[in-house]
C-alpha cells in the first residue's frame, strides 16, 4: 500500500507540471519569438551539440542512453526506443510543438526551438529508475545528501541544485523522497 502511495504521488507531481506548463502559455516570452537577429543569450544551449552542455551538468541514464538537459532530443527519444505514449502541445514558451515522451518509470519532456525539439526534462514517475548516483523515489534527504552534497536550495519540502545548464529538483514528503525532477535551464526568448 505504502508503495502505491509513492507512485500515486509521483504521477500527481508530473501531472502538475504538465499542468504548469501549460499555465506557462498565457506568460510573457518578451516578444522576441524566434527572431532571426534577436538576442543570442542562451540561444546556443542545445544547437551545437554536445559541446554546448557543461561537462559539470546534471544527466540521466537510462538504458545505456544519455539524456542531457537541453541536448537534441530526437535522436535521444530514438535511441530510448518506443515510448509507452507520447503527447504533443503547442509550446507555451515557443514557436512550434512541446512533447511529452512516457517511458517505464519516467517522462521525456521536449521544447522547440529553431524548428528543432531539446529536452527540457526528464520526471521520474516511479522507483523504477535512479539517478546514476542511486537516488530514487522513495530514497532518504540523507541519501540526497550522501550522492548531491548539501550545496541545495529548499522551498517547500523541493530542493534543488543547479548545475551548468540543469537542475535537480528532489521533492519530499512524509520523510521520504516523492519526486525527481531534472530541468533545462530553458534558453531566453
Amino acid at each position: 500500500m505504502k508503495h502505491n502511495g509513492k507512485k500515486l504521488s509521483a504521477l500527481l507531481l508530473a501531472l502538475l507540471l504538465c499542468l504548469a506548463l501549460l499555465a506557462g502559455c498565457g506568460g510573457n516570452n518578451g516578444g522576441n519569438d524566434q527572431a532571426g537577429g534577436g538576442s543570442t543569450n542562451g540561444q546556443n544551449s542545445g544547437a551545437d551539440g554536445e559541446g554546448a552542455q557543461e561537462a559539470s551538468a546534471f544527466v540521466f541514464v537510462s538504458n545505456g542512453v544519455e539524456v542531457k538537459m537541453n541536448a537534441e532530443a530526437d535522436p535521444i527519444v530514438e535511441a530510448l526506443g518506443e515510448p509507452i505514449s507520447s503527447y504533443d502541445a503547442p509550446s507555451c514558451a515557443f514557436q512550434g510543438t512541446d512533447w511529452i515522451y512516457t517511458y517505464d518509470g519516467f517522462q521525456l519532456n521536449t521544447y522547440p526551438l529553431n524548428d528543432v525539439n531539446y529536452v527540457s526534462s526528464v520526471v521520474f514517475t516511479s522507483d523504477a529508475v535512479a539517478t546514476p548516483e542511486g537516488l530514487e523515489i522513495g530514497g532518504t534527504r540523507e541519501d540526497m545528501i550522501a550522492a548531491y552534497g548539501e550545496d541545495y536550495t529548499e522551498e517547500y519540502g523541493m530542493c534543488t541544485y543547479t548545475r551548468g545548464d540543469s537542475q535537480l529538483s528532489i521533492l519530499f514528503g512524509d520523510g521520504a523522497i516523492t519526486s525527481i525532477e531534472y530541468l533545462a535551464v530553458l534558453p531566453e526568448q
